[in-house]
């Protein structure tokens, strides 16, 4: 039987402390979800270094992904994408990042933006 979700069956054979269906994942989703740690943190080691905490994770917590819930390859990114976002919120303030977008911060303008008018705020 094919399964629909081949990160599915590897995330289940993880939750049995399957070895080789964690270099399997390892090998499938690294390159994606270190994509997404960069994305947010900007910082290439890193990201690197939350990757290899997010592999860590999915070891010690494949037991809690439930298929019927979502797609495997949504859990590691979600996992990804929060471990970064923790990690971006510890950094000391003044280190850069905006954690709502993970985008880096852009220009600032002084003047709005053409198209802006005044806010009505309502009497009363």
């Amino acid at each position: 039987m094919i399964s629909a979700d081949p990160v599915a069956e590897l995330i289940a054979g993880i939750a049995r402390a399957d070895r080789a269906a964690f270099r399997a994942l390892y090998s499938q989703a690294s390159a994606k979800l270190f994509g997404v740690c960069l994305r947010i943190l900007r910082d290439r080691s890193e990201a690197e270094d939350a990757v290899q905490e997010v592999f860590t994770r999915i070891w010690l917590n494949a037991r809690r992904y439930q298929a019927d819930r979502g797609r495997g390859m949504t859990w590691l990114i979600a996992i990804a994408r929060n471990h970064a976002i923790d990690r971006l919120r510890a950094r000391p303030a003044g280190a850069g990042g905006s954690v709502a977008t993970g985008s880096p911060p852009g220009p600032v303008r002084s003047e709005p933006s053409p198209g802006c008018g005044p806010l009505s705020v309502p009497a009363g």
